[in-house]
């Protein structure tokens, strides 16, 4: 047994002989308060406490002892803890057979003060023992072509949606002001926000303003945030104003417009683990999160 240990046995028996004889008093109120009476040399029997009084000692000493338990656990569960306990909290699981549909949110506090990395934390069910590894993703996505993963860092108050299954564009990665765009041809679990600048507030100098483009400002005027052109336009308008509506509303043009803006980054990331058959109990789990030292950083149960 440790040292740590010895010292709080020891204070819980002093607790208990505390509780259940610190309050007999002696029989003569001459006498030094002992079990027995010291100046006559001759035992005298204590005064007994009552039933009640007694059961009562009883009841305070267990609360005593039950807070002293939980006191030590408290100091055990900071040794285990990790230094981003408190800073990383797991939220949420959509539970489900589907492994392209589940998912656990992890949420970096407002409270962080720099950002938090999280590849190479391991997510573990300990119904099931089964672990996973939060791997890299891409910061900035292109479509088209095979993108460079990185480390993935949470800033304050940013999500990171973990994903059992495969990724719909092929990574992982953080979404920003054009992601929208993605949607229209993909199907994401939970839906990508879809908020992209309008067309109509882009740089429409490069058509020409004729009476046969009214039609065509017109058009652009109504056109939808986060879709992309997928019929014919009109013969009669001009290769300007085509070109615009087939070559500049789109996600990498977006991209290449916004990429500098201030606001151009969103608060989450999408993440997958490229699974093919779900990993998390509907049910009855208790999902751990690990940082890279193998320390608790939070845990769900559901």
């Amino acid at each position: 047994m440790k040292g740590d240990d010895w010292m709080g046995v020891l204070v819980i028996g002093g607790i208990i002989v505390a509780a259940l004889f610190g309050g007999i008093k002696g029989g003569s109120s001459g006498s030094s308060g002992g079990l027995f009476d010291i100046q006559n040399s001759n035992p005298t029997p204590s005064t007994p406490q009552s039933q009640a009084e007694i059961e009562y000692k009883i009841r305070e000493t267990q609360y005593q002892v039950e807070n002293l338990k939980r006191q030590v656990q408290a100091e055990e569960d900071k040794k285990n803890n990790s230094q981003y306990f408190g800073l990383v909290k797991l939220g949420f699981v959509n539970r489900t057979t589907n492994p392209s549909q589940e998912y656990i949110t992890m949420q970096a506090s407002f409270s962080a003060g720099t950002p938090i990395l999280v590849t190479g934390w391991t997510v573990k069910s300990l119904a099931t023992n089964v672990s996973m590894t939060i791997p890299k993703g891409a910061y900035l996505f292109f479509t088209g072509m095979v993108n460079a993963e990185q480390d993935i860092y949470l800033e304050k108050g940013e999500t990171l949606y973990l994903i059992s299954g495969v990724s719909p564009v092929g990574a992982s990665f953080k979404s920003n002001k054009c992601s929208g765009y993605l949607n229209q041809f993909q199907t994401f679990a939970p839906y990508l926000n879809s908020n992209c600048p309008l067309p109509r507030n882009e740089n429409l100098t490069s058509i020409p303003r004729t009476v046969n483009n009214d039609a065509c400002f017109d058009y652009i005027d109504r056109f939808p945030m986060c879709r992309i052109q997928t019929e014919s336009l009109p013969i009669n308008w001009s290769y300007e104003c085509n070109n615009f509506i087939y070559n500049k509303i789109n996600y990498p043009s977006c991209v290449e417009t916004h990429k500098n803006d201030k606001d151009f980054y969103g608060a989450e990331w999408r993440v997958y683990l490229r699974r093919t058959e779900s990993i998390w109990k509907t049910s009855r789990e208790e999902i751990v999160l690990y940082d890279n030292v193998g320390k608790v950083v939070d845990t769900l149960k559901y």
